[in-house]
């Protein structure tokens, strides 16, 4: 009787380690099946991404592929390559690019800025007239002149040089505007300077950009700790915020900066732009420049309003472009102001706070894109 009872308990404890063995392997073959699964899922993720890399890549080697449809599929291999673009904003053109493979989507998104209106190629743009009524006056205009209106010259001595002057151009040709920013139907409009000016920040690292809020009037001298800053946005009402510059030197060699105003900029044209740096101004009010000493100015100036160059009385140059969406005024210039043409560009992208302002003359996108995003 003993001996059968121990057989019975070998015989449970056999089928205890049966059952736990079975259990062990079915764990395992779980176990292995996940993970080869998952094995499965994590190639098919990574083809799907990299068709989608392959299709950026194809669409960057021949970016007029889209210019005549809206989709583009591409078979590759076992996968499908999808291009979309979006061109619903006028300032960019948007590009999704989709890798399917064994029902995984992975897409990746490019974005190319609009090309650079027609004032970016002319030195001085000028929507109106050019009015010279100071006393004595001696400008110099190098390379293009473009203006809607005329030169009405009513000084008692000039000495005025445009070496390629025309006039009676078209206002789309000669003037930037703003993108309806505030969604209210009218491009160009005070509040849609703000909005766009305001959301443009906010696509820069903040150690780049300096926002000002308020209605004085701001000074930026050298000496400042405004180096390695791209973008100063004094913020206030209408014809408010306004800045006097001390000198062409408060920028640092190679940087690039630019100061926008809702009022009005002064530059007291003195000193000189370091090598390779840029100030450049954007001011919706209005532009003034006054020089007592020589100065030498590199940069990019835009004006909502009008640009008035006054009481200059030593040498003064500009180097890049002038933008005058209502006209430029020219009073005493004892010595000679003297404007010539740089681009202001650095191959296709224009200076920080001129994205996506919107100017006449050229159509089409830039060739590289400015933003790559994975969705």
């Amino acid at each position: 009787m003993k001996k059968l009872n121990n057989k019975g308990a070998v015989l449970i404890i056999a089928y205890i380690v049966l059952f736990a063995l079975i259990t062990l392997s079915a764990g395992v073959a779980v176990f292995n099946f996940n993970e080869m699964n998952y094995a499965r899922r994590y190639y098919f993720t990574k083809t799907a991404f990299w068709l989608a890399e392959a299709g950026v890549n194809i669409f960057m080697k021949n970016t007029s592929m889209l210019d005549d449809e809206q989709t583009k599929t591409i078979e590759y291999g076992d996968g499908i390559i999808t291009l979309i673009k979006d061109d619903s904003d006028p300032t960019r053109r948007v590009v999704t690019a989709t890798g399917s493979y064994r029902g995984v989507e992975k897409s990746i998104q490019i974005a190319y800025p609009a090309s650079a209106p027609e004032v970016f190629r002319n030195t001085v743009s000028v929507n109106g007239p050019v009015v010279i009524n100071g006393q004595r006056v001696a400008v110099v205009v190098n390379d293009k002149a473009r203006l809607k209106g005329g030169i009405v010259n009513t000084a008692k001595y000039s000495r005025v040089f445009f070496e390629d002057k025309r006039g009676g151009v078209d206002e789309r040709l000669v003037s930037l505007m703003y993108p309806d920013a505030d969604k209210n139907g009218t491009l160009d409009e005070f509040n849609d300077f703000v909005q766009f000016n305001r959301t443009l920040l906010m696509s820069y690292p903040r150690e780049d950009v300096m926002y000002i809020k308020g209605d004085g009037t701001y000074t930026v001298a050298p000496g400042q700790s405004l180096g390695g800053k791209k973008i100063l946005f004094f913020d206030g009402q209408e014809g408010r915020a306004n800045v006097i510059v001390q000198s062409c030197g408060v920028v640092e060699e190679d940087q690039n900066l630019t100061i926008i105003s809702t009022g009005t900029v002064t530059l007291n044209q003195m000193g000189k732009t370091p090598h390779n740096a840029q100030l450049n101004i954007i001011a919706w009010s209005g532009y003034k420049e006054t020089a007592v000493l020589p100065g030498i100015h590199n940069g990019m100036v835009f004006t909502h309003g009008k640009a008035h160059f006054d009481n200059i009385y030593d040498t003064s140059v500009t180097n890049g472009n002038l933008v005058a969406n209502k006209g430029i005024t020219i009073g005493e210039v004892w010595s000679t102001k003297t404007f010539n043409y740089v681009d202001m560009r650095t191959g296709d992208i224009v200076p920080p706070g001129f994205e996506g302002l919107i100017g006449g003359g050229t159509t089409g996108y830039v060739s590289r894109p400015d933003n790559w995003k994975a969705l």
